[in-house]
């Protein structure tokens, strides 16, 4: 008996929708548009203006049977409280229809259609044109649909899909973007003529006292091209954009203090204005639209970093870029472009150890325990650093054998000109990869015989540079 009334009441359904498959679907747009999330205020209250949208029938409809068409924003979606707030679909297909409003509210648009001749078949079509969202949640990256239902015009039951059909309207997207590939060409040279690791080895743009890295900003150029809020105007950075503030961020002792010390050019347009000091731990310039082509367009970005060429550079440096780009389409919102917290890499072609105490008191005996596993023997010269006002001098250059260890007297790596403050710290530059090098420090109690050990370490730590 409860199979006898299932089937029965399949067609029964059958009997008065034209068919037992419930198949309505919406058909368009096959394509979401996509939206510059520049060109959106980050409250979500930038009104849209939608795709046309299709709803194909799954039934057929003979004359006087009308129905109901219910249409629902997706989350955080609403539409319009003034103006156009529904607008009416356009049907095509064989039958003479008359759609209205029905009722409508920020979260509903429900239509009356009456099959006024002939009669509405399966795959006839009703389509939205030009339908807008007041509010949306596109600036935060989440698309937006809407939901079509077909009910009787009493909307006590459903007459084609059971439930809701469900249609992706909108995507969104930056269409500013920075793109900085990893750039690890720049190599501090310790057999720079003014003295160890003091300049660049000439490669590629690097120059022996100016190292260079690009980074390229797109205006709109992705494989996906997104649109202003009216629906089917490209975005354009040279038309709907203000500026973007870059930020390069890294240790920058050692920067020259002349004009131009860090510079930034770009393809077109005057070059930015860029500012660094030798001491700070940022550079900043601006971009402008007359940095850019018409989109969709790149702008690739050349950094120089320009040294005083009278100081270690050290083995290491890590560089990030960061920018902020302001459009004047969204209310002067700003955007942060992705970046790359490593996007700029100096190697150097050799390795530094250091201890920051040693002592140079005749009461002891204290020396540098320096182990070489290369398999070629490898110079090293001493940068020497004293206490107060007293001055350090720096010893000789000196080699470390080949796979083995080499005993430097501490006496011999620095001396002081105050012997009654006989001691300090010392940096050991080695013309060695930084993987072959270790060292320890010893100190000895002439008298007693008491000893101990430092390791030796990398000067550089990862809040300014890194080895």
């Amino acid at each position: 008996m409860k199979k006898f009334t299932v089937k029965a009441t399949a067609l029964a359904i059958a009997s008065v929708c034209g068919s037992a498959a419930f198949a309505g679907s919406i058909t368009a747009p096959v394509t979401p548009t996509a939206f510059a999330v520049e060109a959106l205020k980050a409250d979500g209250t930038t009104p849209v203006t939608l795709p046309n949208f299709t709803y194909a029938m799954g039934v057929g409809r003979p004359t006087g049977n009308g129905f109901t068409i219910i249409v629902n924003p997706s989350s955080g979606s609403t539409f319009p409280t003034s103006g156009t707030i529904c607008v009416v679909p356009t049907y095509t297909g064989a039958a003479t229809v008359s759609t209205t409003v029905k009722r409508q509210s920020t979260g509903e648009c429900a239509y009356d259609v009456q099959v006024n001749a002939g009669a509405v078949a399966v795959a006839d079509t009703f389509t939205w044109t030009g339908q807008t969202f007041a509010t949306t949640p596109l600036a935060s990256g989440s698309g937006v649909s809407v939901n079509v239902t077909l009910k009787d015009p009493g909307e006590s039951a459903y007459i084609d899909q059971v439930g809701a059909v469900t249609g992706s309207l909108a995507t969104s997207g930056r269409a500013l973007t920075l793109t900085a590939a990893a750039d690890t060409a720049t190599v501090a040279n310790v057999n720079d003529a003014a003295g160890p690791l003091f300049g660049f080895v000439v490669s590629g743009d690097d120059l022996q006292y100016t190292a260079k890295a690009a980074f390229t900003v797109g205006n709109n150029s992705g494989a996906t091209t997104y649109k202003l809020p009216n629906g089917t105007t490209n975005w354009d950075f040279t038309l709907h954009g203000t500026s973007i503030a870059v930020t390069v961020a890294g240790n920058f002792q050692g920067l020259a203090t002349t004009a131009g010390a860090y510079a930034a050019t770009t393809t077109i347009g005057t070059a930015p204005t860029a500012t660094a000091t030798a001491a700070g731990t940022t550079a900043t310039f601006t971009l402008l639209p007359a940095n850019f082509a018409v989109a969709p367009s790149n702008a690739t970005v050349t950094n120089s970093f320009t040294v005083t060429g009278t100081a270690s550079l050290g083995t290491a440096r890590t560089f990030g870029v960061s920018a902020v780009g302001t459009s004047a389409t969204a209310g002067a919102a700003t955007d942060a472009l992705a970046g790359s917290t490593s996007w700029w890499t100096w190697g150097a072609n050799a390795s530094q150890l250091m201890v920051p105490y040693l002592s140079t008191n005749s009461k002891y005996v204290t020396r540098f325990s320096l182990l070489n596993t290369g398999a070629a023997a490898v110079g090293y010269s001493v940068t020497c650093y004293a206490e107060g006002t007293n001055v350090a001098t720096n010893g000789a250059n000196g080699t470390l054998k080949a796979a083995g260890t080499t005993i430097v007297d501490a006496t011999a790596a620095c001396s002081f000109a105050d012997a009654t403050k006989p001691r300090g710290a010392v940096i050991f530059t080695i013309n060695g990869p930084i993987n072959t090098v270790k060292g320890a420090y010893n100190i000895v109690d002439a008298t007693t015989g008491a000893n101990g050990f430092l390791p030796m370490v990398r000067p550089y730590n990862a809040l300014n540079t890194t080895e």
